[in-house]
Parts: structure tokens; sequence; C-alpha cells
């Protein structure tokens, strides 16, 4: 397993990063608050709040949990992940492969 998979950021210029970057922690808070209204429920018997108090804490949660996600999806200092593709990064690597076999 490469270490780039856990730690990385999304590939591509940092413009199009950026923009993956939003798309993925709007995608992570949408799973975070769908998930609230489920959490809310055994919050309310494990600590002394209500359900609406244990809403609200799992969607601060949640709030947190897609920031950090745009944060390491639009880092430029990490790595590209290479799980993640995008056209351009596929076209490049073709690209690259092309050259390769030229100069052989």
């Amino acid at each position: 397993m490469h270490f780039e998979c856990v730690i990385g950021s999304s590939p591509g210029s940092f413009r199009r990063a950026v923009g993956t970057a939003a798309n993925r922690a709007l995608r992570t808070l949408l799973q975070g608050l769908a998930a609230a209204f489920v959490a809310a429920a055994p919050a309310t018997q494990i600590f002394a709040a209500s359900y609406w108090q244990g809403f609200g804490y799992a969607c601060l949660t949640a709030l947190f949990t897609a920031i950090a996600s745009f944060l390491m999806n639009a880092a430029t200092f990490l790595p590209d992940d290479p799980t993640q593709t995008t056209n351009s990064s596929a076209q490049a690597r073709s690209r690259e492969k092309e050259h390769v076999d030229r100069a052989a």
C-alpha cells in the first residue's frame, strides 16, 4: 500500500485540485449531516443532552470534517494520490508513455 493513498492531495493543477477538493468537501459535509440524524439519538442516552443538542454537535463535527477534507485535498505540498486520476492526468501519462516509446 502506498502512503500517498492515505495522505494525498487531489491530482491536477492547483485550480483543478481546489475544485475537486470543494466537491469532495461538500460530499463529506452532506454525508456527515445525513449521519447526524442517526447519531443524535444515541447522544441522548450517552450524554445528558437533548436530541437537538446531539444533532447540533454532530453537524458541527461534520463541518469540521468537511473543512479538514478540503484542506487535505487542496494541499499542494502533499503528493498526488496515485489511486485518483483526472482526464488531464491520464492524458499526460499517455503522452509521456508515447514519448518514452518513441525514444526507445
